[in-house]
């Protein structure tokens, strides 16, 4: 026998294996550390904690103390055969088979928690002491990163911690906040009070400083539900607990009264110059494109996982869009159908309101009693809250959702057992279930490892071995649309044009629906010279989803004019002008979303210029020559939650920024803009002959920018350089990559000018 250890009262399991330790150790540790691989939301990510979840319930099925016989429940099963038909007609399959897989670790995980807490109660509290550590973990260097202001950007004065959002660590903290109350319960050691009493502390201050309004009105009603449970245990101190309510609720009031006064007096004045909230615009838009879908697909919906992608097709403001509509049971009844949206909905209800009546019925003053009841009152507050925002995109919170939930679960009193002639099925069938999600999870791991591999290889100019590499990561995942698309640029740069068209007609054929597999298709069909076919493909992505990309419309205004049509070129570039208007892509959404949209409409503005007919009105190309001219203006903002000190707030102002140090004091004056590797080996050799050399009475300036490929932590970027006053250095062309630290952007290497101007 393995003693696995003692409680304060003495009493803990013992077991005759070490595999339930195992699986709650690796459960537990995956708690703490899923917050910090971008909260689990990468592809790898994803793929790594399905696989470790697996590991767990596939170490807590072997274990022969642990074993139980699963229950029929209809409810389930009907859930489960409407997910499958859903799946079967799902419009994007590999986002579907990625939700499968994270929907079993969910499952894995909750059921790892419920049996565990029937089996072996010191599951349980391992469980929670690993929740609560991860909140304060999160919260201790959020705080931290808080301090030095996030790196600056749109969050530099809002805790978002690893989860770069603050909503999502909102509902992180919510969660958090519940097993650190349950865990301050009297049957615990002193040292575990203490720190549980911290980490309640550290949710309060993360849910201040995190200022999520929704966070704070789900926290009160969780509040709420807590009261209406233990009202037999506080009532003979009510003036005591009420006097403490009315301080909360004065506080709460003075945190999150002002920033809802301008909504509120909108709302109800109507006043046409009141403020405006766009979070609030952004999600009644979405949420009205939601029942659009809903009302298209009511039965099946349109697949798990599907929703980003049929949302393009109902979209109709550009960069208003996401993973999601911001409410978890609506993006079920959109994804899976409107019947397993009310299957959801009813189970929670059900399972909330069984662990209500189980707390009733337990003695007052009873450890177990109150720390049920703060886990029912941190999860009711995080189902309030995933009704108004994303908690359950991030596999973070979502994991730890399924794992309080399993905790709920394990502590109701079990029905009365019937017997069963599934039991021998459930023995075969669940190992089998385990061993085919580690299966496709491990292939899909290495599936985006590859693809890493394949666009590093691509970048660096490698073809050989990136086409390799991305060839295999296509074996690994079929699906894999990622794959298919760096592997059709690989194999078009490598001179491999029909080996191109055909991969991009492979996409086509996993994912008709989806506008991006006939955007390649088009860019493939463009590259190879078949005018008619981009044309078409282009057309088909931009009636799909006219108000997605901005790519779209630039595809099928290339494809009209290499076609020789400019009269369907000019009317692309009139439709794209009615949605994507210099000032939604000059806004900050667009900055964040889609910063080089500002590029590509000014280069669609130069291209169009030169195709309007000699009978034309001559103010028309004067205006797209004029929009295009504003538009490739170095924008010195930073991109989404990225900036930097002044001069090197974004890509293009960190390059500007080179640029006029070169031209004052060569490279030592420009050095301080590179990485620090690459300041070593630039210093070490002489600049290149292609870099002009200083001279102050001639300056290099930037005189516009062609493009900006990338996001908010590294970015490449086209431009154009002058030399005043010289004939010989004007309007040259130079691609820098450019990456963000934590000193800001920094050049990536010493920019190396072409010997000709940027083509339009």
């Amino acid at each position: 026998m393995v003693s696995i250890g003692r409680s304060a009262n003495g009493i803990m399991a013992t077991s005759e294996d070490r595999l339930p330790v195992l699986a709650t150790c690796i459960l537990a540790a995956t708690l703490v550390g899923l917050p910090w691989v971008d909260a689990g939301l990468s592809p790898a990510g994803q793929a790594s904690v399905v696989l470790l979840v697996v590991m767990a319930g596939a170490a807590w099925w072997l274990s022969r103390e642990t074993q139980v016989a699963l229950r029929f429940s209809p409810l389930l099963a009907l859930g489960v055969l409407l997910a499958c038909a859903s799946a079967t007609q799902s419009i994007y399959p590999d986002r579907t088979i990625q939700a499968l897989l994270l929907l079993m670790a969910y499952m894995v995980g909750g059921g790892l928690a419920a049996s565990g807490t029937r089996k072996l109660p010191w599951t349980e509290r391992m469980l929670l002491g690993a929740s609560a550590l991860s909140g304060l973990l999160v919260v201790g260097i959020g705080l931290i990163w808080l301090a030095h202001g996030n790196g600056g950007g749109f969050y530099a004065s809002v805790l978002i911690g690893p989860f770069g959002y603050p909503n999502a660590l909102a509902g992180f903290l919510l969660l958090v906040g519940g097993a650190a109350a349950a865990t301050l319960q009297p049957d615990r050691w002193r040292i575990e009070r203490r720190l549980a009493l911290v980490g309640v502390v550290a949710c309060v201050l993360g849910l201040y400083f995190a200022r999520s309004r929704g966070a704070w009105v789900a926290a009160g009603v969780g509040f709420v539900s807590w009261i209406v449970m233990q009202r037999r245990a506080w009532w003979p101190h009510r003036w005591r607990w009420g006097t403490l309510a009315a301080f909360v609720f004065l506080a709460g009031l003075g945190i999150v009264g002002g920033r809802l006064a301008h909504p509120l007096s909108s709302w109800w004045w109507g006043s046409a110059g009141a403020p405006v909230d766009t979070s609030v615009q952004w999600r009644l838009s979405i949420l009205q494109w939601t029942w659009s879908m809903i009302r298209d697909h009511p039965w099946l919906g349109v697949g798990p996982g599907a929703f980003p992608v049929a949302l393009a097709h109902y979209q109709q403001i550009p960069y208003v869009g996401g993973e999601n509509p911001h409410n978890l049971y609506l993006e079920i009844a959109a994804e899976y159908g409107v019947v397993a949206g009310v299957i959801f909905a009813s189970g929670i209800i059900i399972c909330l309101g069984r662990a209500i009546l189980a707390v009733q019925r337990l003695p007052i003053g009873d450890p177990g009693r109150s720390r049920r009841a703060a886990l029912l009152a941190g999860f009711v507050a995080f189902a309030v809250h995933s009704g108004m925002d994303l908690d359950w995109s991030f596999p973070a919170v979502g994991l730890l959702g399924a794992v309080i939930l399993g905790l709920m679960i394990g502590g109701l009193p079990r029905l009365p057992s019937r017997p069963s002639r599934l039991g021998s099925f459930w023995r075969v069938a669940m190992p089998l279930a385990l061993a085919a999600t580690a299966a496709l999870a491990l292939t899909r791991f290495c599936n985006t490892t590859l693809v890493s591999w394949g666009r590093d290889g691509l970048a660096a100019g490698s073809q050989a071995s990136a086409e390799r590499y991305l060839t295999w990561a296509s074996r690994m995942n079929p699906l894999s649309y990622p794959a298919m698309y760096w592997l059709a640029w690989a194999r078009l740069r490598s001179g491999d044009t029909p080996g191109a068209m055909k991969i991009a007609e492979r996409t086509l054929r996993i994912a008709p629906e989806d506008p991006n597999t006939h955007a390649l298709a088009g860019d493939m069909a463009l590259a190879a010279g078949r005018w008619e076919a981009s044309l078409a493909h282009f057309q088909r992505a931009v009636d799909r989803a006219p108000a997605t990309q901005l790519r779209f419309h630039s595809g099928l205004l290339d494809a009209a004019a290499a076609a020789g049509k400019p009269a369907e070129a000019l009317r692309a570039y009139a439709r794209a002008l009615s949605l994507f208007t210099e000032e939604r892509v000059l806004g900050r959404e667009a900055r964040c979303l889609a910063p080089g949209d500002r590029y590509l409409l000014a280069r669609m503005s130069r291209v169009a210029a030169h195709l309007y007919p000699q009978d034309a009105n001559p103010a028309d190309p004067r205006a797209a020559v004029a929009r295009a001219d504003r538009l490739s203006q170095p924008d010195p903002r930073g991109i989404c939650a990225t900036g930097g000190p002044p001069g090197q707030t974004s890509p293009e102002i960190a390059i500007v920024s080179f640029w006029t140090a070169w031209t004052d004091g060569g490279f030592p004056a420009a050095e301080r803009l590179l990485l620090p590797e690459r300041r070593r080996t630039e210093a070490a050799g002489s600049p290149p002959s292609e870099t002009p050399q200083p001279d102050k009475t001639r300056r290099v300036r930037v005189d516009r920018v062609y493009s900006l490929t990338g996001g908010g932590h590294r970015a490449t970027v086209v431009y154009q350089v002058e030399r005043e006053g010289s004939e010989q250095l004007a309007g040259r062309c130079a691609t820098t990559a450019v990456r963000f630290t934590s000193d800001g952007w920094l050049l990536e290497a010493l920019p190396v000018l072409g010997q000709h101007p940027c083509s339009p």
